[in-house]
């Protein structure tokens, strides 16, 4: 990804895809709930009470279209299997709404398919390219293929609410009762807009 402009990618790196999952989703969420103009996809997991099967909503944050990623192969199939012509359709939303100039893009995940050199990834470049603030979630077991498509372009950190909220402040993407609660309680009139 060649990009000539600045840009602002935080890859939050993780083991627990649940755990990942669930805190990228609430910060789409949250940042919505307050006024962002936020894209992104998030996942929407749902108890599955049969082990082997896989069920992978997500939401698409602007446009609020549900999609199910995953296709239903049948109870004696293994593992998921990502539905990729509906990944093809998010990745024509995300365009979309890129289009649109968002606040930030929140991406649940760089995952194989990513990692494998397609899905995502035009997105990823279209949000650098237009130095949309980025905040993706990369499995620790696609790390390397994440730092050769990102190189220096991007920050990491692990899931860690603190480390993103400071991200997103001095990215002025919080709102601004946020910021000023930042800035007061630390002293940082930088967190203010000039």
């Amino acid at each position: 990804m060649q990009n000539h402009l600045p840009s602002s990618i935080l890859a939050v790196v993780y083991t627990n895809g649940l755990a990942a999952d669930r805190f990228l989703s609430e910060l789409g969420y949250s940042l919505r709930s307050a006024g962002a103009a936020i894209a992104g996809l998030v996942q929407r997991n749902s108890f599955v009470r049969d082990p082997v099967k896989c069920d992978m909503v997500v939401e698409e944050l602007f446009s609020g279209a549900i999609l199910q990623l995953s296709e239903d192969r049948g109870r004696h199939a293994r593992g998921c299997r990502l539905d990729r012509a509906v990944l093809s359709e998010a990745a024509a939303l995300l365009i979309k709404a890129l289009a649109e100039n968002p606040d930030i893009l929140v991406l649940n995940k760089f995952g194989r398919t990513e990692a494998e050199g397609a899905g995502l990834r035009d997105v990823l470049a279209q949000a650098a390219a237009q130095g949309v603030p980025v905040v993706v979630g990369v499995p620790f077991r696609n790390l390397d293929q994440w730092r050769v498509f990102a190189g220096d372009m991007a920050e990491e950190c692990p899931v860690d609410s603190a480390h993103v909220r400071r991200w997103l402040l001095s990215r002025n993407i919080l709102p601004e009762r946020e910021r000023q609660a930042a800035a007061a309680s630390t002293g940082d009139s930088s967190l203010l807009p000039e």
